[in-house]
């Protein structure tokens, strides 16, 4: 299924977006498409992703499939090679451990410079974000469900005015999830996402410094050690 940028069904039945851009491009909803094979699994590193093959499922020309793939490279999601193609990417066991560190280091030292000076504004959206983000937990639908937990925490992340950062911050958290979400097995829990969430609200938006910092390093940790394991990456790494 192809999610457009501000697709209104998905506004309609949680109240908000999980994407923020305001573009509505087609090439942004391949991109979701393919985003979404290859986060849950079903595009596995090293399988060739054909143009025409996509274009056919995505009722679109071949050059907006290219357009999304070169997205998908930036992402680091596909390798592209001039007379080869183009392929899943994989992502080995160290690498992924210092996406964790880097990731942890960025919201610890958000959580640091924004901690108690949070916008009412920006306390509210973090909380409709992590309702959407329960209610596609408890529809077991996987990709936008961690749509959304990225965009709950890149609220966060801007809210300390390292702009520089944010793309890397992004690229950290779509890994991450792709490591878990390739090994999670159905249903979600809703219940725990809210409880480990609402935390993070709370810490950032009342408590010290060093408060809303544990949290986030906290949060990060633990999701980390639930794929530490090398049995995570037998299929990830090419």
């Amino acid at each position: 299924m192809l999610h457009t940028i501000s697709d209104r069904s998905l506004i309609s039945r949680f109240g908000i977006s999980p994407w923020s851009s305001a573009s509505n491009r087609k090439s942004d909803a391949v991109y979701h498409y393919l985003e979404e094979q290859i986060i849950v699994g079903a595009l596995m590193p090293g399988e060739a992703i054909a143009e025409q093959t996509v274009a056919d499922a995505c009722h679109c020309a071949q050059g907006t499939v290219r357009e999304a793939l070169l997205k998908l490279q930036q992402s680091g999601l596909v390798v592209r090679h001039e007379y080869k193609g183009t392929r899943v990417a994989g992502i080995s066991r160290p690498e992924a451990i210092e996406i964790v560190k880097i990731r942890m280091q960025l919201e610890e030292q958000a959580g640091r410079m924004i901690a108690s000076n949070i916008s009412e504004e920006t306390r509210n959206r973090l909380f409709d974000i992590l309702d959407a983000m329960c209610q596609a937990a408890d529809s077991n639908e996987v990709f936008l469900c961690s749509a959304y937990d990225r965009l709950f925490h890149a609220t966060l992340f801007r809210q300390a005015n390292l702009r520089g950062l944010e793309p890397i911050l992004e690229r950290c958290a779509l890994h991450m999830h792709r490591v878990t979400l390739s090994h999670m097995k159905p249903p979600l829990n809703g219940v725990e996402i809210y409880e480990k969430h609402i935390k993070i609200i709370e810490t950032h938006c009342n408590g010290a410094p060093d408060e809303a910092a544990e949290a986030a390093r906290t949060h990060v940790s633990f999701l980390f050690d639930r794929w530490v394991s090398k049995h995570s990456f037998e299929n990830l790494d090419v």
